[in-house]
C-alpha cells in the first residue's frame, strides 16, 4: 500500500482586496464587457439562488444591491407570469458587466403578454410594484420577444457614480 500523505486544510484567509482601477482593467480586456448566464428551475424557489448568483458576479460593484433587487424582480416575474412556471419550464439569468454599467436580463419561455414598465402601480396592495422598483434603480430597461418565443426582460444599472 502506498504511502499517502495528509496536506492539512489552509485557514480561511480574508480576501484580498483588489484595487477598483484593477477590476475595471481586466473587465476592459474584453469588448463589450464580461458576460455570464445561468439557467434556473422556473420556480419560486430558485429566486434565492438568482440573487446569489448576481451577488457573487457583482460582489465588488458599487452596485450590486440594486443589481440584486433587480434580478429578485425581474426573476419573480417570469416564474409568475410566463410559461416558465410550466412542467420543466426555465428562466435565464443573464449578467453583462462593463466598467461604467451592468446589464441584468432575465430570459424566460414565454406566453403571456409583455412587461409595461411605466404603468403607476399602487401603494397599498402586496404585488404589482416590482417593474416600478426595477425602473426607479436602473438607468434604461427594456424587452425583446414575443409569446412564442419568450421574451429578454432587462435592465441597465451604471456601476459607479455619477461624475
Amino acid at each position: 500500500m502506498p504511502d499517502i500523505t495528509l496536506i492539512p486544510r489552509q485557514r480561511d484567509r480574508s480576501p484580498t482586496l483588489v484595487s477598483r482601477e484593477h477590476v475595471d482593467a481586466m473587465i476592459d480586456l474584453y469588448p463589450g464587457g464580461l458576460t455570464w448566464r445561468r439557467t434556473f428551475r422556473g420556480t419560486l424557489d430558485q429566486i434565492p439562488h438568482a440573487r446569489h448568483f448576481v451577488r457573487y458576479l457583482l460582489a465588488d460593484s458599487l452596485c450590486h444591491e440594486d443589481a440584486e433587487q433587480v434580478v429578485a424582480e425581474l426573476a419573480a416575474n417570469a416564474v409568475q407570469h410566463t410559461a416558465s412556471n410550466d412542467p420543466g419550464g426555465t428562466f435565464i439569468i443573464e449578467i453583462t458587466r462593463t466598467a461604467a454599467e451592468v446589464t441584468i436580463a432575465v430570459y424566460d419561455c414565454g406566453w403571456t403578454g409583455v412587461p409595461l414598465f411605466g404603468r403607476r402601480c399602487r401603494t397599498d396592495v402586496e404585488h404589482g410594484r416590482g417593474l416600478a422598483i426595477v425602473a426607479a434603480l436602473a438607468e434604461e430597461v427594456g424587452y425583446e420577444g414575443g409569446d412564442e418565443t419568450g421574451h429578454r426582460v432587462w435592465a441597465t444599472i451604471r456601476a459607479r457614480p455619477s461624475a
